[in-house]
């Protein structure tokens, strides 16, 4: 039995499908930073009507920069599934869950949610809230880090002795050596879900080529995916 269906929106923005619970995660966002690619109009009009994002019970974002999250992209997914939790590490809707500390916890439909504040990639954005998450659907733990710093110390205390089935990861975490030495020796997914990758009409420095090439380069890691296309899907 497949365990959830990944489907991409753009960058790290997915919908997962567990049984009969649907999260988004990082899904919404509208400002096209160079050299990726982001929510169009276009694109938006097709994830309304998308089997795969129809009625989220959960909205979730790992931190609140234009390339992961569009507060007035999901004003609107609010107007159009009322019944949709929204998870923030910032308050920006007066509804809205916040998460905060370094430490928090959520169970929700089913599912339980473990949030830790991890240092996001870089000196300049080292102050930004940023969480990762580790979902447990009866006993199948998914991680997302959201843009946490590659190889952050905090993510192995995080995941600890924890077996994780899925994780995904933005692409540097495979294209640095250290990202992928961190991946073998702490993370160990039984899947590997690779994205935060430009469409191919937006990868000016290459990125999708980079990381095709360093896939080949990681051990131990039994399947191993790429999701760089709008509305891509994977069954895990």
């Amino acid at each position: 039995m497949p365990h959830c269906k990944i489907t991409l929106s753009s960058n790290a923005g997915t919908a997962l499908s567990l049984g009969q619970v649907r999260m988004w995660s990082d899904a919404l966002h509208g400002e096209k930073v160079p050299g990726f690619s982001t929510v169009s109009p276009t694109l938006w009009e097709q994830i309304k009507t998308h089997e795969a994002f129809q009625s989220p019970n959960l909205i979730f974002y790992t931190h609140c920069h234009p390339d992961h999250y569009s507060r007035d992209l999901t004003a609107q997914a609010k107007v159009r599934w009322p019944y949709a939790e929204l998870i923030l590490p910032e308050r920006e809707f007066d509804d809205q869950i916040l998460i905060s500390g370094q430490q928090d916890q959520l169970c929700l439909h089913g599912l339980s949610l473990r949030f830790r504040k991890l240092t996001h990639e870089g000196e300049q954005f080292a102050q930004v809230p940023n969480y990762g998450c580790i979902i447990n659907d009866s006993g199948f733990r998914i991680l997302i880090v959201g843009d946490c710093a590659v190889a952050n110390p905090q993510l192995a205390e995080f995941i600890g002795d924890t077996n994780i089935n899925l994780a995904l990861l933005d692409f540097p975490w495979v294209t640095l050596h250290k990202g992928r030495v961190f991946i073998e020796q702490y993370i160990r997914p039984q899947h590997l879900v690779v994205y935060h990758l430009p469409f191919a009409q937006d990868d000016e420095w290459g990125y999708r080529e980079a990381t095709a090439r360093a896939v080949q380069q990681l051990h131990g890691i039994p399947d191993i995916r790429m999701m760089q296309d709008a509305l891509q899907q994977e069954i895990i």
